[in-house]
């Protein structure tokens, strides 16, 4: 390997690649890519589902080797055979799933496994703090450092994750998706961190499918499609609609949501509590939800999201208060039995629940429909009644797929999510428990399932939207109600309050 912490070679790029291509089978998921990342800015890379991101950031990071092509580091050719010649060359990533370990304080965890030692090998805490401290003042952060990992909050535990790179030497940093689980307070200051890193010669690629965020803070952007490179050009000059043209081929245009018009009460929670079940116990949760709108629950990840999916799904027990669907108490149905009532239930992971990816399409589609006359009858499916479905239910949805016997596994992100939404939408149910929809999918997809909901809405249904991401509550929901720590903060209807306001009441503060 070259020596490559120096200045950069005769003005290279401080990390880049010519002709980067990789294959798995006939998938050629990166085509002879080009990009060059300078030092001291920031380098957007964004692209679709599929589009060869994840690929071109495990090849920069020394987790795969290129079939072709050269990986460049300060304008010279290297080889990385591991993610620890990566970091050597300066080079870390900070990934979307958090990697800090719990037990540990913030400290431990940043100085874990290159800690500073005094005599006879015992860790010089005094000498840890400094450079910490020194690396906050630095980054222009603030952090608790004395804070257990579990303790600490989100946009906290962020920060401790890219400077732990810097700690060990990094100087350009690969972020995935780092403002995924953030409200908008928290993205602000993470972005202003994002800045002073760069405005201090540090180098950071960006990947990001939040377009208002990429053209506010990147310097460069990086357009992948179908594993090749689109453009690759400064941001200044680029909008929202024309970057993602740019990554879908054609205008990608957001559907326009109609005022509301909602109905009857069709799902009441009642001063819902689950104690000591999860990380944050839900504390008196109420609402109702009407026919024919969409009710959005914002607030930071681990706040009590998950405890009102469970208790609404009914995969976890009522301990207190009391559920009412279409007027019936459902505190203590089973999940078929509020099935059976009209609950609908796109699942946030539907990799792991809400998709089964070695069956096919059609059977995916089935799946909890499948003691319906429609499909058969005494104890017996019919292989043709459901390829009949199906294949209605692919056009309807417009999956892109060989057939609908092809695996479930085998198609994009956002197919996937469009057949559990068809399979969820079937049958008209009343209402819609919907648990971030649009996780992992691109820009293109999005636009498709947010028309779906709307529809579905607009027909009667009532949603439940329950999303990280805020944009997408703001855009969808008629209410947004507002959570943190268990407890609700804020109510706030379609247009009343700007995104910031919504911001703060996800944190903590209670609106008036």
């Amino acid at each position: 390997m070259s020596e490559i912490n120096g200045a950069d070679a005769a003005g290279g790029p401080r990390l880049g690649g010519v002709g980067l291509s990789k294959s798995f089978g006939p998938l050629k998921a990166n085509d002879r890519i080009d990009f060059a990342a300078r030092r001291g800015t920031i380098h957007a890379i964004v692209g679709g589902n599929g589009a060869g991101k994840s690929t071109l950031m495990k090849i920069l990071q020394g987790l795969q080797a290129p079939d072709a092509g050269t990986v460049l580091v300060n304008g010279a050719p290297v080889v990385f055979r591991s993610p620890n010649d990566a970091i050597r060359a300066g080079i870390g990533m900070v990934h979307q799933e958090f990697t800090l370990i719990p037990g540990l304080t913030l400290l431990e965890n940043l100085i874990l496994g290159d800690e500073p030692r005094r005599a006879f090998g015992a860790i010089d805490r005094r000498v840890a703090g400094a450079r910490a401290a020194e690396l906050a003042d630095l980054a222009g952060v603030r952090i608790d450092w004395t804070l257990m990992e579990e303790e600490a909050p989100v946009h906290m535990r962020q920060a401790v994750e890219i400077l732990r790179l810097i700690y060990r030497g990094a100087d350009v940093l690969i972020l995935d998706e780092p403002t995924a689980v953030l409200a908008p307070p928290q993205i602000r200051e993470l972005l202003a961190l994002m800045a002073n890193l760069r405005d201090q010669g540090n180098t950071i690629l960006f990947i990001s499918h939040k377009l208002d965020e990429v053209l506010a803070v990147a310097d460069e952007v990086t357009v992948l499609r179908t594993g090749r490179v689109v453009v690759s050009r400064p941001a200044a000059g680029l909008d929202k609609a024309e970057l993602a043209r740019l990554m879908t081929g054609e205008p990608v245009t957001a559907p326009t949501a109609k005022p509301a018009t909602p109905g009857a009460a069709v799902l009441e929670l009642d001063g819902l509590g689950t104690g000591g079940e999860g990380a944050v116990a839900l504390e008196d949760f109420s609402l109702v939800l009407h026919a024919g709108e969409i009710v959005g629950i914002a607030g930071v990840a681990g706040n009590g999201q998950d405890q009102i999916v469970g208790l609404v799904s009914g995969l976890m027990p009522t301990l207190r208060g009391r559920l009412r669907l279409a007027g019936q108490d459902i505190t203590q149905h089973s999940t078929r039995e509020r099935r059976a009532l009209g609950l609908a239930y796109l699942s946030p992971d539907r990799k792991q629940e809400g998709l089964c990816l070695e069956a096919s399409i059609a059977e995916n589609l089935i799946a909890s429909h499948q003691r319906k006359p429609r499909f058969g009858k005494a104890g017996f499916l019919n292989p043709i009644a459901i390829a009949g479905y199906a294949d209605e239910r692919v056009a309807a949805f417009d999956i892109k797929c060989a057939s609908p016997q092809q695996p479930v596994g085998a198609l994009s992100g956002g197919n996937q999510q469009k057949v559990a939404m068809a399979r969820e939408l079937y049958d008209s149910p009343r209402v819609l428990l919907a648990c971030q929809p649009t996780r992992g999918v691109d820009i293109k997809g999005i636009a498709a399932i947010h028309q779906e909901i709307l529809a579905f809405r607009d027909a009667g249904g009532a949603v439940l939207l329950i999303s990280e991401e805020l944009e997408e509550l703001v855009q969808l929901s008629d209410r947004i109600v507002t959570i943190y720590g268990g407890r609700r903060t804020g109510e706030f209807p379609r247009g009343a309050a700007a995104m910031e306001r919504i911001g703060r009441t996800m944190l903590g503060e209670v609106a008036a």
